[in-house]
C-alpha cells in the first residue's frame, strides 16, 4: 500500500487484524507504522500499526472506527508537536489518543551511538568514517549541530502554529506562504524572520507583536540544552538536514535516507523506552477494556 487508507478500507483491515489496532501518522505503511512495526509487531506486544496521514486524521479514525467497531481495542499514537507535558496524555482516558514525549517520531531516530555503528559499518573497507561519524562523541556533536541549525526554523513555526490556532478565521484569509510552516532552514536563509512574522501579525490584527514572538522563542530554544531540544525540535529536519551532511562513500556517494535508516534500525532494533512505555500503556488499558 502506497497510501493511507481511507476509513471504510481502514475499518476492514482493523477488523482482520488481529491484537490491538493502533493509528498512528503516516502518508504510507512505509512511514510511521513502519517503524513502529519494527519494533512492536510481534506476539508478545500483538498490535497492529496503521497509518493516517496528519494527527487530526489519526484522531477522527480513531474516534469512527471507535464507534464502528466496539469490540475491537482501537487508540491512536500521534507526535508531541507544539504540546506542552501537561497535554501528553490528555485525551488518552477519553479518547484512547497519547502523545510521544518528544517532537517526532524521528526525533527517536537521532542516537549518536546508533549512527557511530551505522558509519562504521558502511566505511568499514575505508577502515574508518571520516571526520569522526563513527566515533559516538563526535556523531553527537553532528546532531546537536543540526538540532542547533533548526532552531530558528523551529521558532518561525511554533509562532506560526500560534497565529493559525488563535486567528484561525482571519489567518485563512491571508496567503498561504505567510501561514504555513517552512520544512528547512534555507527556506529562511534570505529573510528576516521576526519581520516577516510581525508582517503576518498585522494582517491579522493581531493583538500580540509576532515578530516579538518569534525574537523571544528563540532565546528561549537556544538556552536550552539537548533534551529540550528534542522536545520542540521536529527531528524530520534535523534528520533531513544531517543527512544532507553525512559522510560520501568514495565513488558510491550518498544514499537515500531510507537506507540509512535501515541500516539504523540494524544496528539498533531495540524498541526506544518512551515508546515501550507508550505501547504498555495502551496494552494495559485494553486489557482493561477486554475485561469490561
Amino acid at each position: 500500500m502506497t497510501s493511507y487508507p481511507p476509513i471504510d478500507e481502514l475499518e476492514l483491515e482493523v477488523r482482520a487484524g488481529q491484537g490491538i489496532a493502533i493509528i498512528v501518522e503516516g502518508e504510507s505503511y512505509e512511514d510511521d507504522p513502519w517503524f513502529y512495526g519494527q519494533w512492536f509487531n510481534d506476539r508478545a506486544h500483538q498490535v497492529t500499526f496503521f497509518p493516517q496521514d496528519g494527527w487530526p486524521r489519526v484522531k477522527a479514525a480513531v474516534a469512527e472506527l471507535r464507534r464502528r467497531c466496539p469490540g475491537i481495542p482501537i487508540y491512536g499514537i500521534i507526535d508531541r508537536d507544539f504540546a506542552d507535558d501537561e497535554t501528553l496524555d490528555a485525551d488518552f482516558a477519553a479518547l484512547g489518543i497519547v502523545r510521544t514525549p518528544r517532537y517526532t517520531l524521528e526525533n527517536y531516530l537521532l542516537d549518536p551511538e546508533c549512527w557511530a555503528n551505522v558509519f562504521a559499518f558502511i566505511f568499514r573497507r575505508q577502515g574508518s568514517a571520516p571526520d569522526g561519524w563513527d566515533d559516538p562523541a563526535r556523531v553527537q556533536h553532528h546532531i546537536e549541530r543540526a538540532y542547533r541549525d533548526c532552531l530558528v526554523l523551529t521558532a518561525h513555526n511554533r509562532v506560526i502554529q500560534f497565529g493559525n490556532e488563535h486567528y484561525g478565521d482571519r489567518a485563512i484569509q491571508t496567503p498561504e506562504t505567510d501561514r504555513t510552516y517552512r520544512e528547512h532552514p534555507n527556506a529562511l536563509a534570505n529573510i528576516d524572520p521576526a519581520d516577516k512574522l510581525r508582517a503576518w501579525g498585522n494582517q491579522l490584527g493581531a493583538a500580540e507583536d509576532l515578530g516579538t514572538m518569534f525574537e523571544q522563542t528563540l532565546r528561549d530554544l537556544q538556552a536550552g540544552d539537548l533534551a529540550t531540544w528534542q522536545q520542540h525540535v521536529s527531528g524530520k529536519y534535523v534528520l533531513q538536514l544531517l543527512h544532507q551532511r553525512f559522510p560520501r562513500l568514495p565513488r558510491a556517494g550518498q544514499f537515500p535516507l531510507d537506507h540509512y535508516l535501515n541500516e539504523y534500525l540494524r544496528a539498533c532494533p531495540d524498541p526506544p523506552p518512551d515508546l515501550v512505555r507508550l505501547i504498555e500503556r495502551i496494552i494495559e488499558d485494553a486489557y482493561r477494556f477486554r475485561s469490561v
